[in-house]
């Protein structure tokens, strides 16, 4: 997995969405740096970040039905940007309707979502971020899909053959269930299965890995305390990489008669889970509200690096009224860290909450009810 000097910083410079949410027609322009949303609540804020993030990943980064992105009773919404990767200029478009969605490069369609991933790259924080320490183990395993699927093309194809096989194998597991076994075809499925699994495991470990290098300096830089740690929890141990097919081979021979009996594969990456650990202690059962937002936060601040060091670029970080959830002397330390060479672009509710400086170089846009009412915009 190579890693790179950063050359370039990814940037969206201007967005145009039809019928997207409460947004009938929308044209807006970014600048480098910073960008802030304003407005009251139910006006539409999120809604721009939610569809810059629907123009990077194709999915929204809230828990929603698809049709749902389209405004009211219209046919179809369509979501287009103008970026800048690795220096060159580029138009994105997805567009969703009754008959699925549609995504295309500078006016070509894009058949496969692999050849569409990684042309924008984001990092959206939020405060229904916290949810990532405290639902379900699925949330943070479709957190990782998402990660690396913005880094890493292989691991797209990988994730995708490896729900194939997992479907055939559990369908397999409930013919076998019925009375009819072909000693061939399991191992035919195990193998396969085992090959994909451990490519998983191992872009996972290593992504978890590299948050690590950087998770613990930024969760001391925002609250003073150190220690912070991500653990990746897996079936196998993933330390001895020269034995991990075996042992997860053998796993599966093992778990043979309980899966049978379960009609599903028990053992591989759609069972794996991570924790963060503040001085050995699982964030998760014991963590303060204060602590659990801080390591949210100090993971996206690591998560930034880490793309940098694996794309060489700068992706664009969406910030959702976060200034609302951070006392005085949080919202100080990101807002120097804001300062870095990454565009950024974020909502609130309150001009006030935003140091005065930062606002001198942001462009600002007030929306009501779908529209923006006011602009100011930076001229350096």
């Amino acid at each position: 997995m190579l890693s790179y000097e950063v050359f370039y910083s990814l940037k969206i410079n201007k967005l145009c969405l039809k019928n997207f949410r409460n947004y009938i027609d929308l044209e807006v322009e970014f600048n480098d740096k910073l960008n802030i949303i304003i407005g009251n609540n139910a006006q539409g804020k999120t809604n721009i970040l939610e569809a810059i993030y629907f123009l990077s990943i194709t999915k929204s980064f809230l828990s929603v039905n698809e049709k749902t992105l389209i405004f009211r009773d219209r046919e179809y919404s369509r979501v287009l940007g103008e970026i800048v990767n690795s220096g060159f200029k580029k138009k994105l478009s997805v567009l969703i309707n009754n008959n699925g969605k549609k995504i295309e490069i500078n006016n070509n369609l894009v058949k496969r979502h692999i050849d569409y991933l990684g042309n924008l790259r984001v990092i959206v924080f939020s405060p229904d971020d916290i949810r990532l320490l405290k639902d379900s183990p699925s949330n943070r395993r479709r957190f990782l899909n998402i990660e690396l699927s913005q880094l890493y093309d292989k691991y797209v194809r990988f994730l995708a053959e490896f729900n194939i096989i997992l479907k055939q194998r559990n369908e397999y597991l409930k013919i076998v269930k019925n009375g009819k076994f072909n000693q061939n075809y399991y191992d035919i499925l195990n193998d396969k299965y085992v090959d994909l699994a451990v490519s998983i495991y191992l872009y996972r470990y290593n992504f978890i890995e590299m948050i690590n290098e950087y998770i613990g300096d930024k969760y001391y830089f925002i609250s003073g305390d150190s220690g912070l740690v991500v653990r990746y929890i897996t079936d196998i141990d993933i330390s001895d990489r020269n034995m991990m097919k075996k042992v997860l081979l053998d796993k599966l021979v093992d778990s043979y008669n309980r899966e049978v009996m379960y009609g599903n594969t028990l053992i591989g990456p759609h069972k794996d889970n991570f924790c963060f650990y503040l001085n050995e202690n699982n964030l998760s059962l014991y963590g303060s509200q204060g602590q659990l937002k801080m390591s949210i936060l100090a993971l996206k601040m690591a998560e930034i690096d880490v793309f940098k060091k694996i794309t060489g670029e700068t992706p664009v970080l969406l910030l959702d009224d976060i200034f609302s959830e951070l006392d005085i002397e949080k919202r100080n330390k990101l807002i120097k860290f804001l300062n870095d060479d990454i565009q950024t672009i974020m909502t609130t509710t309150d001009l006030s909450e935003i140091d005065d400086e930062l606002v001198s170089i942001a462009n600002v846009y007030r929306i009501e009810n779908g529209i923006i009412v006011e602009k100011i915009v930076n001229s350096d």
